[in-house]
Parts: structure tokens; sequence; C-alpha cells
């Protein structure tokens, strides 16, 4: 077999502290292509063709690698994604299969955490080293490849490919092992979903900027009426206390009124920072009373406090000093006194603050105790009981703002900052970051945009006058695969007769009956139908939740047994594999003398999840890709979010569209049984929807 090795090094677009070396950023250019054939042991005769580099006069013909890459019959490349979107952008054509030494090394890690970058995983392998230090200086004083020496390029990118070939043969070496051999099939299926993500990058996302810009003024006054009303509530509770509400310091004196006494001791006491392997220590094992007595020694109560005016600096914080010379000093000094603040905070003797507890010895962060998304979930719940109807207030508008400031920063932002003068966003869709197999984004981050009703999602629209944007999900499919893996014969009964679980918890958390559930409590309960999914059992919830935990493997035995069987396997020979032959490795996973075992959500989840959207999904997105080609559709595939496909759907392609998606993704057990061997006991069901943007869609019969 003629294996082609290849590599390519680009110009880089440098702004705002990012850098941008996209093949869909105009600015940017395909320096340099070095390529060459796996001989017995390596590669042989590295060919280098220069194109945008200052010492050439002209770039060079195409016609030497376009030559190889119609001889090869397998293109290997690490970070293959990467290189095939910049040769479809320049031209080139291929027509073999890829393979990405970068996704083996993935899968080969079995769900452990390792860096994967190519001069780690050369490293690892002990063959022939990048040649990073020819360039690392060079490039982090802002000088490119264009710009570095033309022989310092070359022999860097022919030190890249000998460098990934050798990999390349050393992979081939270690899935050739019984133990590893399950794991071909997978890195083959990821290589094929290389080909889907290439086609949805390069197709990329049609965005509206101007309702972008609407929705964005829209979360900026939401983000300072928030922010005004939180203050209001802090001057009511503090007294004159400054207080920075991205500090966690202080939302512990806000939150709990306590402040920590001695930071060192605190640490030791909550188990905070890290242990001999890098992972964050355990919170400490504690009853109520152990739970309160360590509250008491670690932290104190504080003060509502009344400011007076600083003497010294007369309030301003800052003094001038005089020379001896009687010449003022040209440079302010911060006052000795009250440290530049420029006032005194004196106690009144009345408790400050919202009065709450911590509950679980896991609420222990570095600067006192937590205020994240989870925590202030269970707060919340927490001051419903004792009737605080201020930290109630506080604590729901502190949690807003927190998913505002995200959507401004993390969301808006992102998208003006990537969206291209062409008006598409080129998310770039990751493989390889999640332990599970799971997809994820950046540049920017689409994969955890919240699903229902978030404003901007409507700005993704389509490119096609009156076009449609067209979104297909599977229909909980996770729970689905739990069914599966577990043979579950109640699950398998409840999905077969149509019976909605979600509605069934939501009744239950919401202690009413299912004919009143609304769709945003429906929505709202996913989160517990799925939890005991992932070893789950409803700590800290109240009394008829935790119910609700220990009823569901009531009904749902089988699926408590197949979680048993999954701990018992690990802990005897540290290995969890999915009917495709995706393993996860837990080498240290034991069980602890309360019967616990370590990693024991990790265990439960990985599997469903893996199998899920690691396996099944990608399967439905490689067929779709296959079907819209086979069927020469102008509609094009756009995004993968988590279960769901998405299209820009051309005006007259709905019918067709909607006809792909179901055979795509309700033909993914066909698939399954094809290549693996794996009949299911469940069908897929999926839902399809669309409308003129990504928000506003109706649900298609």
């Amino acid at each position: 077999m003629k294996i082609l090795v290849l590599d390519l090094e680009t110009t880089v677009d440098r702004f705002d502290g990012k850098i941008d070396n996209s093949p869909f950023n105009p600015k940017n250019k395909c320096v340099m292509s070095q390529y060459g054939f796996i001989g017995w042991d390596t590669v042989d005769h590295v060919q280098v063709d220069t194109y945008y580099h200052k010492e050439c006069t002209s770039p060079a013909s195409k016609d030497g690698l376009q030559t190889a890459l119609d001889e090869a019959e397998l293109i290997v490349v690490y970070n293959a994604k990467f290189d095939v979107n910049w040769m479809l952008e320049m031209g080139f054509k291929i027509s073999c299969p890829i393979y990405c030494c970068m996704v083996a090394e993935y899968v080969l890690a079995k769900g452990q955490r390792q860096e994967l970058s190519l001069k780690a995983t050369a490293e690892r392998y002990d063959v022939t080293r990048k040649k990073s230090d020819l360039i690392d200086k060079m490039f982090k004083d802002g000088t490119g490849f264009e710009d570095m020496p033309l022989d310092t390029v070359i022999e860097y990118g022919i030190a890249d490919v000998i460098s990934c070939g050798e990999v390349y043969l050393k992979q081939q070496d270690l899935l050739e092992a019984e133990e590893n051999k399950s794991l071909v099939p997978v890195i083959g299926m990821m290589n094929e979903m290389l080909e889907f993500l290439v086609e949805i990058e390069r197709n990329g996302i049609k965005v509206d900027l101007e309702v972008l810009d609407q929705i964005k003024v829209q979360f900026t006054e939401e983000h300072k009426q928030l922010t005004d009303r939180l203050h209001d509530i802090i001057d009511e509770v503090m007294g004159d206390t400054p207080i920075n509400l991205n500090s966690g310091a202080d939302m512990t004196k806000v939150v709990y009124s306590r402040e920590v006494i001695d930071r060192a001791t605190h640490q030791q006491v909550w188990n905070i920072g890290v242990g001999a392997n890098g992972k964050p220590l355990p919170p400490p094992r504690m009853n109520d009373a152990e739970m309160k007595r360590a509250v008491r020694a670690t932290t104190q109560v504080i003060q509502r406090t009344m400011a007076r005016c600083c003497d010294t600096c007369d309030g301003r914080g800052k003094i001038q000093k005089v020379k001896k010379n009687g010449e003022l000093w040209k440079n302010l000094s911060k006052c000795a006194n009250c440290n530049g603040v420029g006032a005194f905070y004196d106690p009144t003797g009345v408790t400050a603050g919202l009065k709450l507890i911590p509950e679980e010895p896991n609420y222990g962060s570095i600067n006192g105790f937590k205020t994240d998304k989870a925590t202030i979930k269970s707060l919340i719940k927490q001051a419903q009981r004792k009737d605080n109807l201020t930290a109630v207030e506080f604590l729901q508008k502190l949690s807003r703002l927190n998913a505002v400031s995200t959507y401004l920063d993390s969301f808006i932002q992102g998208i003006e900052t990537w969206t291209r003068p062409s008006g598409l966003l080129h998310t770039n869709m990751n493989q390889c970051i999640t332990a599970t197999g799971r997809l994820s984004s950046s540049n920017p981050n689409f994969q955890n945009q919240p699903k229902r009703g978030f404003p901007v999602r409507k700005a993704v629209v389509s490119r096609f006058p009156d076009g449609i944007v067209v979104e297909a999900d599977f229909s909980g499919l996770e729970f689905r695969v739990a069914g599966e893996l577990s043979r579950d014969p109640q699950i398998i009964e409840d999905i077969l007769t149509g019976k909605d679980i979600h509605k069934q918890t939501a009744a239950i958390i919401n202690e009413t009956d299912a004919k009143n559930i609304d769709k945003d409590q429906r929505q709202a309960a996913k989160a517990y139908t799925f939890a005991p999914l992932y070893g789950g059992m409803g700590a800290g919830e109240p009394q008829h939740i935790r119910n609700y935990f220990q009823e569901f493997f009531k009904i749902y035995e089988g699926l408590g047994q197949y979680q048993k069987r999954l701990m018992d396997g690990v802990l005897k020979n540290g290995i969890v594999q999915t009917p495709s032959g995706r393993q996860y490795f837990w080498p240290n996973v034991r069980r602890l003398r309360n019967g616990r075992v370590t990693n024991a959500t990790q265990v439960v989840n990985y599997p469903v999840q893996g199998w899920a959207t690691g396996d099944l999904v990608p399967l439905a997105c490689i067929r779709a890709l296959a079907k819209f080609r086979e069927l020469n559709l102008r509609s094009k595939l756009i995004l993968t979010v988590h279960d769901s496909i998405c299209v820009d759907c051309h005006p007259d392609e709905l019918e067709q569209v909607k006809e792909a998606l179901t055979w795509s993704m309700q033909g993914v057990p066909e698939e399954v049984e094809k290549r693996w061997g794996y009949t299911f006991a469940l069908p897929l069901a999926i839902e399809i929807s669309g409308g003129k943007n990504w928000l506003d869609q109706v649900e298609y019969d």
C-alpha cells in the first residue's frame, strides 16, 4: 500500500491576543507543504514545495503534491482536519482515505488524559522528534513561517513528516496487540467522521450580525439591571463593606456571612488543591456535626460596617510625600493607614450577609465557599426552606448574571470575533478533547449554547433567499442507549409504548400530575432523568427528589444491575468497552470502605455518553454526508450539536433534506449491525424542526 505522509506550514493572523491559523481567514496563506511515502520503517525522500515565503520569487507549482495525492492509497497526517481543510481550500483534490495519527492516539489513550501534540506523541514513542527548538523563539516573538529563514522552515517541516510517519508505524504495532484490536474500527469510524467535520467547517454557518447586535444590546441592558439590583441588595445586607461580585472571598462574605481566618489552614481542612497525581483532592468525609465544627474553626462571622473617611489622606487613598528640600514627589503613594482605600469600615455589631450555610464538604473553595452554578441551585432551595426571600432573590439574580455574562463574553463576542467578512462562521470542531468521544467546538463554542429559547440562535440564518435552518434531533438518545446497553426490560417497554419519561420525572419533582406539566418543566426535568444514568443519587436535593432517585432503580432494576456489572468489571480489569470497541481505562479504581467505588460517576457515564454521542451520532453524520452527496443537494450541512444535525436548507429542497436526515439517523442501527455486529433492541427516534433562523422553528410531522 502506498502511504503518503504530509504536513503543511501556514501563516497565522494575530489579533487581540488570539492566534488564528484558519484557512478561512483571507489573511492567511500556506507557506510550505512537505510530503513523502512511507518505506520500510520511516518516510523516504521527503519532497518540499514552498508557496508564500519571503525568499520565494513565486509560489511553487501544486502539481507535485497533487500527483502524490493521486498515487496515494492512504494519507497519513497529524491533526488531519487542519491540513485537509487547508488543502481543499488551496484547490487540491483528495480521493483516498485519511488516517489521523492524533485521532488514533486519542483512541489508544482509552479515555485517559494525555498531551496529544505531535511533539509529545513522538517523545512517548521515542521516534524522530519535532525540531521545535528551531522555531519556538521566533514564533513567540511574532515571526511567522513566511518570515523565518527558508532553510529553517524546510528542516523543521521535514522533521514533522518523518516524525508523523514513524508515529503511524508505532501505532500500527500497538493496534495489532490483542487488547487493542477492538480500537481499529473506532479509529476507522472517527477518520470517516473527519470528512463530515471538514464539510461543515468549510460550509460555515451564516450569521446575521445586525440581529446579533440587537441581542447584544438586550443582554447588555439586562446585565446592567442585574448588577444594579445585586449591589442594592449588597448595600442592604453588608452596610458599607465594598464587594466585588467576581471575588470568591467577597461572595463568601455576602452569601455565607463568613470570611476565612487563615487561608492555609482553611485549604488543609477542606482538602483544597491537587494531589501528587495532579488531580484535585477529594472533599473530606464529614458528618453534619463535623461539618459545622470545620466551618466555625476555619471561618469567622462578619458584621455589617459603617464607613468613615481616612483622616490621613482625606479619603483620597493616596498621599503625596514631600522631599527634604520641600519639593513634592512626582508620584503619589498609597496611604499607609487605609492602604489606599480611602476609608475605614467599622463593624456595627450586626451580622452581615445572607446567613446561608455550607451544606456539604465539597462546598469548600480556595477563597471560602463556592458560589458556582450547582451550589447556587442548592443554596436557593436552602433559602426557600428558611423563607429567606432576600437570599432567594440575590441568588437567582446572581445565577442569571453569571449566565448573561457567559452569553456576552463567550457566545456573542465569540461569534462577532470569528465571523468572517463573508458573513460565514467556520467554528472549529474537536474530536479529541472530551474523554468520552463526544465532540466539542471552539472559535467559538457552539456545543454549549442553551438549546431552548436562547436568543443568540436567532442570529443563525440561511444563506439562501427564503432558505430554512433545519435541525434533526435524536429523541431521548442517552436514555435509549442506557436501555440498549443494560437491556433493562422496563426501559425497553416504556420506550416501545411511547411513555414520556421526562414528563413522568417532571411530575414527581414538581409534586403534581403529569397532565399539568408544561414544556419548560419537562425540559428542566431532563437533568433528573439522566442523573441516575450517570450515578447520581440526589445528594443535597429535597426529600421528594431524593425519593425519586431511590425509586428510579426500583423501577429500572436492570439498569442498576448493569451499572453494578460495569463496576465489577472495572475493579477486575480496569476496562469498560462499548459495542463499537471503544475502551475506557481506569487503572486505579478501587472500592472504598463505605462500599462506594472511586470514579463511579465516570465508569457509569462514559459508556452511555461515548456510545451515544461518540459513536452513534458520528455514524448518523457520516450517513448524512453520503446521502447529501448522492442526491447532489444544494443545501449545506453546517453543524452537529451533541445529538443533532443542522442543515442550511435550500427552499426547494426541504422534503429531500427531511428524507435524507430521517434515512441517515434512523438507519444508524442497521449501520451498527453491519460495522460492529451489534443488534439493537430499540428503534431510534428523531424530531425534525425548521424555521427562518435557528431559534424560531416549528416541528415537522
